[in-house]
């Protein structure tokens, strides 16, 4: 086994202040990993079947996999119905009763049906009293037997899907509307960003004769800036609810479909498609606010209840509904941590699009937690999967300092809707030495009684703070950032105080005037500004970073997602700001829109792709870089789409996008480039190098991916390709594009850095073909030594153990521990717990089973597609119980997995490298474990 540095050093290195907070967070992680995965030990039985699809939710704390539940696709040779499938089955066995989900029957794209099991059908208590073990075998054993059919093609577990994350900013008062000051001009602030006021002013295109398909969490469509009804004749005339209001994911029987995809939830989480909706095709008269295509005709498909997640097979079904509408584009703002482009989702996705249907898909709201993060269904080769680039202005209502009039852009916490004129107060007059802030054990340097209180973000929660404040006399509290000068939306569930945020320029500023006047006197506005924002134009932190594991660049393109304005549902106000990919995604569907009425509805959604790969804008790197000044491909695809450049764009460039590999695997690529224009036309090429991406720092967190991935290098490419190329009109001329070298050697503790830049031509004769680029992507490195297991891990332990110790107890224990015990007599433990952290996505982990001698017998877990674990406390590891029960070698289809003698064994656990040879025992990372007697 490689040897990997443990991340745990580098995670308390950086929360040393609050130690002990976040040792106990890690024990309540483990705990809840367990509850979630424990359930999954005995998925070998399915993995051992070329039928099965497993997908990485199944191993991973990303998704849950939803108990009972599959979805089985049919092979193209069958000719029978759904129910005639089912009637096969139940008179296969009569004590198995199958709950029809959804049914799927549309040529070419997907035929089969999702079905929920009864367990209590086909279970018979086992001698051991493990029922859940038991039953999910039984469960396990009857799939493997649907397997077995002839006519059944694929069977995937149903996985669930969460509910879409954005941060909220502002929003309009239900009652009284926008409050807009006079400074507020053209709504939305992002159609100079991306042409799309061009295309609307210069060419006259809105998106008229296109149908654009959303699957999202419902729409108001009562809302007047979009059509005020539902039907022909109407904005929204297509749709469908397939979940109904109090759709429980857990709970099939939960689903109620309606007739109309209305959203009527007046929960915090509903407005998403309305929202969703708006940035495609609001025409908004009253305060003369426009989407991207504001003619198209829309559908929406709502997958959501008010409350909770949904599932895969539902997302399936809403596609394959859209498309059976006749939708030209479909807009999923949606998805989950999947970085295999093998997920089932995108593999509809991918068949859809590959009938002539543009899929538009968020690229995810991870880019905090490092690489390979961006979200399935996003992944599918033929989709386009889209980053988000920051807004130019926002709308927020400012403070004012009753002395000095100066204004200061705030926003209330999550569960603030007042906040209280009064007078400021600092709790600490030290703005450098005060990152523990109104955290328990502090003190204030002033009297806060009667106060709104200044408070530095940092260490403790914002409740804490809260509650600190309101106990020491003070009215309300005012938190200002550690960094910035942008504004943050503060996430409150108990705060007894209202409480709002400023950015750390505006506290220091407030601070200082405190320090030197005392009390400041401030007044707080609902009235929305114009605020400009001082990310403008670059790539949202929030956005997920790529590539997939198979190296294919994702994101594809970038669209504006941080701080849009749009519309909302009429109850909770009718407009806000949201900033999420779920705002990007559609503002990139109506760009597809607009691009398709001028090019024809029927456009090949790969070259759609490439076209606005073309002639995107490349989005700067952030920070002030003098060496490199483009931000990676793998944070923002192509660039921010340019929607006039790519409409009245000559040159076309296939494919829009190139990935290297690593440098072992190394090979020139080539793109077709082809003059559409009635000109000759002449281009000269350039290499314009991105900021490289450092995934590693192998001195604080050995091989854990860094949350965020920096870009501190500045290792570039050294390309080579032909300085200019002519094209007669209608000419198309082959482009191979190979690597000389690099600019320098990676730093020994940054290593496996991701390269990037675009290759830009334009034209020399300044003709109309405009200037036109395609990104490139590459490793340096060779993928395959990358470490799948973090040090320390898998390991064993038990319940006990695991309730009781941190994290380095925990692997303590295990290194001290000599033997382990599964003891079958009643009453006693009868499992062990093994725990896995991947620092890395694996095609295929195994856990062998050896006997005494280590020779192998047969086989506990299998799994494939595993997504790598973050430091977040809900995806930091992987827990799985093992009760000695294991597939022989001599795999037998009517025994399965048995339970073993009793004896001494171990546990072999392998996982493929990146890019490795299965056949090949070098590509698998192998750990063995001590001994396990059962008895």
């Amino acid at each position: 086994m490689t040897t990997s540095l443990s991340p745990f050093p580098g995670y308390y290195k950086r929360n040393k202040k609050n130690d002990k907070v976040s040792r106990r967070f890690l024990t309540f992680t483990l705990l809840l990993s367990f509850y979630i995965l424990g359930s999954h030990a005995t998925s070998s039985i399915l993995e051992h079947h070329p039928k099965w699809a497993s997908i990485a939710a199944s191993q991973t704390n990303i998704h849950n996999v939803l108990s009972g539940r599959y979805i089985i696709e049919f092979d193209e040779a069958y000719q029978g119905t759904s129910a005639r499938f089912v009637q096969e089955l139940e008179d296969d066995n009569d004590r198995i009763k199958w709950k029809v989900a959804h049914d799927y029957d549309t040529e070419s794209i997907f035929r089969g049906i999702s079905v929920q099991l009864e367990h209590n059908n086909f279970y018979v208590a086992s001698d051991n009293n493990d029922r859940q073990h038991d039953q999910l075998l039984a469960e396990h054993r009857v799939i493997h037997r649907v397997m077995e059919k002839h006519h059944v093609k694929r069977v995937y577990p149903v996985v669930e899907i969460q509910r879409p994350i954005v941060e909220q900013y502002s929003t309009a008062d239900p009652d009284t509307g926008l409050e807009l000051a006079p400074d507020v001009k053209d709504l939305p602030f992002s159609h100079s960003l991306t042409q799309v006021d061009r295309v609307h002013t210069e060419l006259g295109l809105l998106g008229d004769g296109i149908t654009v398909g959303v699957i999202d969490t419902g729409v108001d469509y009562y809302h007047p800036a979009l059509g005020g009804g539902f039907g022909p004749g109407y904005k929204i005339s297509l749709g469908y609810d397939l979940v109904g209001d109090n759709y429980n994911v857990s709970d099939p029987t939960s689903i109620h479909p309606v007739g109309t995809p209305l959203d009527t939830c007046i929960t915090s989480g509903s407005g998403h498609g309305t929202h969703v909706s708006g940035i495609i095709a609001a025409e908004d008269k009253k305060y003369n606010f426009t989407g991207v295509a504001p003619h198209v005709k829309l559908g929406m498909w709502r997958i959501f209840g008010c409350k909770g997640s949904t599932s895969n097979d539902l997302v399936i079904k809403a596609m394959i509904l859209a498309y059976e509408a006749g939708c030209n584009i479909i807009n999923l703002s949606l998805g989950g941590v999947n970085s295999w482009p093998e997920d089932p989702s995108a593999v509809v996705a991918d068949r859809i699009s590959k009938k002539n249907v543009t899929m538009v898909i968020a690229a995810g709201n991870e880019g905090r937690k490092g690489v390979f993060m961006v979200s399935s269904p996003s992944t599918g080769y033929d989709v386009i999967s889209v980053a988000s680039v920051d807004n130019e202005y926002s709308l927020q209502p400012v403070l004012s300092v009753d002395s000095t009039h100066e204004r200061f852009p705030y926003v209330l916490s999550s569960t603030t809707h007042d906040f209280v004129n009064g007078t400021l107060v600092a709790y600490s007059d030290d703005s450098e030495n005060n990152d523990g802030d109104a955290c328990p054990g502090t003190e204030p340097d002033n009297n806060l009684k009667g106060h709104i209180v200044l408070v530095k973000r940092g260490l403790c929660e914002f409740d804490v703070k809260a509650k600190q404040v309101a106990d020491a006399g003070g009215i309300a509290m005012l938190v200002y950032d550690q960094d910035g000068s942008d504004v943050f939306k503060p996430s409150t569930e108990i705060a007894p105080i209202p409480v709002a945020a400023i950015s750390h320029e505006s506290g220091v500023a407030l601070l200082e005037l405190s320090v030197k006047e005392g009390p400041v006197p401030i007044s707080f506005s609902t009235q929305l500004h114009q605020v400009k924002i001082s990310s403008a134009g670059l790539v949202s932190r929030f956005s997920s970073v790529g590539p997939t594991y198979d190296f294919g660049m994702k994101p594809d393109i970038a669209g504006v997602g941080g701080f849009i304005f749009s519309t909302l549902p009429k109850r909770q106000g009718s407009y806000g700001v949201l900033s999420g990919t779920s705002m990007a995604s559609p503002y990139v569907a109506g760009v597809c829109a607009l691009y398709l009425q001028a090019h024809g509805a029927d456009k090949d959604p790969l070259f759609v792709r490439d076209q606005l790969q073309n002639y995107a804008i490349e989005v700067p790197a952030a920070g002030d870089r003098k060496d490199i000044t483009l931000d990676s491909p793998i944070r923002q695809g192509g660039g921010l789409v340019q929607a006039y450049d790519a409409i009245q764009g000559g040159i076309h460039i296939t494919p829009g996008k190139i990935s290297f590999n690593d440098t072992v695997r190394y090979k020139p690529q080539t793109v077709t480039i082809t003059n559409m224009r009635n000109q000759a036309v002449s281009l000269t090429l350039e290499n314009i190098p991105g900021v490289p991406v450092d995934p590693y720092n192998l001195s604080i967190f050995g091989y854990a991916p860094v949350e965020p991935a920096p870009s501190t290098s500045t290792i570039t490419a050294d390309l080579s390709f032909e300085s200019t190329i002519t094209l007669e009109p209608e000419e198309s001329r082959q482009l191979t594009v190979s690597i000389n070298g690099f600019s320098q050697e990676p730093d020994p503790n940054k290593p496996y850095p991701i390269y990037g830049g675009h290759i830009r031509l334009f034209d020399a004769q300044q003709s109309s073909s405009g200037t036109v680029q395609f990104p490139y992507m590459g490793v340096i490195g060779n993928v395959t030594n990358i470490p799948i297991f973090d040090n320390g891990f898998p390991l064993i332990t038990n319940m006990k153990q695991l309730i009781s110790h941190n994290s380095y107890e925990l692997i303590k224990f295990a290194n001290d521990t000599t033997e382990y015990i599964i003891k079958r007599t009643p009453g006693d433990d009868n499992s062990i717990l093994v725990v896995v952290r991947f620092l890395l996505g694996t095609r295929r982990f195994i856990a062998d089973v050896l006997d005494s001698e280590q020779a192998l017998i047969g086989t506990a877990v299998t799994s494939s597609y595993v997504q790598r674990n973050t430091m977040d406390g809900a995806s930091m590891v992987v827990i799985n119980s093992w009760n000695g029960t294991y597939i022989p070698n001599k795999f037998d289809y009517e025994s399965h997995q048995v339970p073993l003698q009793n004896g001494t064994y171990h546990l072999r656990w392998r996982a493929l490298r990146l890019m490795g040879d299965p056949s090949n025992t070098e590509s698998w990372e192998t750990v063995t474990s001590k001994p396990i007697i059962v008895m």
